[in-house]
């Protein structure tokens, strides 16, 4: 299962921080500590628990005991990676919002340091509407069962493939989804502090993960 070392999330964020501190030492202060890894979130054990003893009963038929009993342990740790992942990144959504909701207390307390608290506003909105969305498929996708699916004894390698690279997609997906949420944090920070861009929407347009417009 070495290939999901690079679902760890923990690096999601790390540039959040670094950005409000940098661009905005104010909301530096007070800033939730680093994420600890989640434990599994439990919405949708008993359906994930009633697919695996089907796959259990399965796999008590197979000859090789062995590739059996290692069947079993990847289709846990594949259900398991799912479920620690998302609580992980709706912990980071959680944190985004924190730190809106400092950015907001400070709009509404005018100081010199915010520019255009009226399109500082827009921005935050914006935010949190991106958060919403992103926290919806978080959770659409905990609900996700990645149970194997056994055609028989000598294609389970391969079916076992099937869904760890099915769980590999999607996480990477949703974890895009968490980068956006993130970029658009960190855009309101920057409104917040310069103020509205030359186009007069007091958004500063940001690019993708690849750096395109």
């Amino acid at each position: 299962m070495s290939k999901y070392t690079i679902l760890r999330t923990s690096a999601i964020l790390i540039g959040l921080s670094l950005l409000a501190a940098t661009s905005y030492p104010v909301l530096a202060q007070n800033q939730p500590p680093r994420l600890p890894v989640a434990p599994p979130a439990r919405q949708n054990v008993p359906n994930i628990a009633s697919k695996a003893a089907v796959l259990k009963l399965k796999l008590q038929s197979f000859k090789d005991t062995k590739k059996a009993q290692t069947a079993e342990r990847v289709n846990t740790n594949l259900n398991n990676i799912n479920q620690n992942q998302t609580a992980q990144m709706q912990k980071y959504l959680d944190a985004m919002s924190t730190i809106l909701d400092k950015l907001e207390a400070r709009i509404n307390n005018p100081t010199p340091d915010i520019k255009n608290p009226a399109a500082a506003k827009t921005a935050i909105a914006s935010a949190r509407a991106t958060i919403a969305t992103v926290s919806a498929a978080v959770s659409a996708q905990a609900q996700k069962d990645y149970t194997i699916q056994v055609t028989s004894e000598g294609r389970i390698g391969i079916d076992a493939k099937t869904q760890r690279d099915k769980l590999h997609t999607d996480i990477l997906a949703i974890r895009k989804a968490v980068i956006d949420a993130k970029q658009s944090v960190a855009n309101a920070i920057r409104v917040a502090k310069s103020g509205p861009v030359p186009d007069g929407t007091g958004l500063k347009k940001e690019g993708t993960i690849s750096g395109q417009q």
